[in-house]
């Protein structure tokens, strides 16, 4: 073995020169010699070491060819997917699906505010509510008759209205807001207020998170707004922005007065105000705040003076402020109010303007379980009455509502207002409270107490189908004007009311 490896090295050196035949011959002899003379065995460590060169080898080969079929592979399907994308390229794109207009059943039952405007930061809505109400009354005039017929609603005015949102910082929250609302009697079709369009709001203002809700315009009175969680059972149960409901034209309905103090479409001593700025917030931890401001008003478009600012009026003269404040405590739901009117004398408006102080406050809560919700308050009224002296009622309100089912409920009632030197109109009836009384020259003092109660069916989430009633009741020297003289009075209704 040797032997040949030094043959080779020679031979590929170049020191074998053919040139030479002395060396030429030596060197053939050597080879002869090696070839025929019987090889030597090779080491194990050699032919182990040239086994595993070739298995590297191979394995090299192998992985080679492995990946090129995967090469391969990956060119035959980007090509597919190349060929796809251009076949798809030339078909025109598919016709929006037309959508299917929902059934009358179906609408009719989601009963949903219809969007007129929604873009990306603009929102108008129309809805509305609509109630026939048969009912039975007792004592509709001095010689003690009764009716049965169509009633003007008895739980919630007919209205639509168009409520406006624009988003202008959304990442802030803050949206500019507008709503403008109107109320009919359903059984004519007239105006709420004759000649008044937008009798129950017309206001523009803001809300954000953080700096509550703001507006300015014809809308509730703060006070109005705070004590609807308590003073009756039908009105949401918590605090928040929105306008609070009481019910529309009952016997009960009365309490609603003792948070007016407005100057709007009935005069002054409306329930809402007109040249009103008003602004709420809840906050985060459950507080409830609010503040209001209302402008002489030369008695509303309803009022004997038209509307706008009164000649020759301060910040004082007609005016009207309120504050209030108010806790969301899981069931629990607090609040109060306090509101002072410059109810001018009718007569001098525009003129001298001579105002006599009226004032209310009040406070309640609730506490709402779900199956059973109870409600309860207190409020306290202050008039001066100019030659009659000064007028002092105080006002209790309970009531109740069970909720067995999201399909039925049941609401009770009692309230009762004890008023003391109260002034009586010219047909000897109980002034309504923050209504000018100068010109009395009688008053009484008695008690006002209804009772009421209501069954209300829910066959879908926005159709109430109700049965209700109440009974009034007055003593001593006060006269209730729904009772016409007499003192009782009573109504037994039925009604269905639609809101969409």
């Amino acid at each position: 073995m040797k032997l040949t490896t030094r043959l080779r090295h020679d031979w590929l050196s170049g020191a074998a020169r053919l040139g030479n035949p002395l060396a030429r011959y030596a060197l053939i002899g050597a080879a002869v010699s090696a070839i025929a003379a019987p090889m030597a065995p090779a080491k194990a460590d050699e032919i182990s070491e040239l086994k595993a060169e070739i298995r590297a080898l191979n394995k090299r080969l192998s992985d080679m060819e492995e990946q090129k079929t995967k090469v391969k592979a990956m060119n035959d399907r980007l090509k597919q997917v190349e060929k796809k994308e251009e076949a798809r390229a030339q078909v025109p794109p598919p016709a929006a699906p037309v959508p299917t207009k929902a059934g009358p059943w179906e609408s009719f039952k989601t009963g949903q505010p219809v969007h007129i405007i929604e873009t990306q930061n603009t929102d108008v809505l129309l809805y509305g509510i609509i109630e026939p109400t048969l009912g039975y009354v007792t004592n509709v005039d001095k010689a003690g008759h009764s009716t049965v017929g169509l009633n003007v609603s008895w739980f919630s005015g007919n209205r639509w209205g168009l409520f406006v949102t624009q988003k202008v910082f959304p990442e802030y929250g803050f949206n500019l807001l507008a709503k403008m609302e109107s109320e009919f009697e359903l059984p004519s079709g007239n105006m709420d207020t004759p000649g008044v369009l937008f009798n129950r709001d017309a206001w523009v203002g803001f809300e954000s998170p953080t700096l509550g809700k703001f507006s300015v315009g014809r809308q509730n009175t703060l006070p109005r707004d705070v004590a609807n969680i308590w003073a009756d059972p039908y009105g949401a149960s918590a605090l928040n922005t929105g306008e609070g409901g009481f019910t529309n034209n009952n016997n009960f309905k009365q309490i609603i007065f003792y948070t007016s103090g407005g100057n709007g479409a009935n005069g002054q001593g409306d329930t809402r105000y007109d040249q009103g700025f008003v602004w709420k917030k809840v906050f985060d931890n459950g507080l409830y705040l609010g503040a209001a401001y209302n402008f002489g008003d030369g008695n509303g478009p309803g009022g004997p003076n038209g509307s706008g600012p009164i000649p020759g009026a301060g910040f004082d003269k007609g005016s009207t402020e309120a504050v209030a404040a108010g806790y969301n405590a899981g069931q629990f739901h607090v609040s109060g109010f306090y509101t002072r009117a410059n109810v001018l004398e009718i007569p001098t408006i525009g003129t001298t303007n001579i105002g006599h102080i009226h004032q209310s406050w009040g406070i309640g809560g609730n506490w709402d379980g779900g199956l059973l919700r109870l409600n309860t308050g207190y409020m306290h009224y202050t008039a001066d009455q100019g030659l009659v002296g000064t007028r002092n009622d105080d006002v209790v309100t309970v009531s109740a509502k069970v909720t067995p089912s999201k399909f039925y409920d049941v609401e009770v009632g009692w309230q009762d207002f004890f008023a003391h030197n109260a002034a009586l109109t010219g047909a000897g009836y109980t002034f309504v409270p923050f209504k000018d009384a100068s010109a009395a020259v009688a008053t009484g003092t008695g008690t006002r107490m209804t009772t009421y109660a209501s069954f209300m069916y829910h066959p879908i989430p926005n159709v109430d189908v109700y049965i209700a009633g109440d009974h009034l009741k007055t003593t001593g020297g006060y006269s209730a004007s729904q009772a016409h003289a007499h003192d009782t009075a009573d109504e037994v209704v039925t009604g269905v009311r639609y809101k969409w």
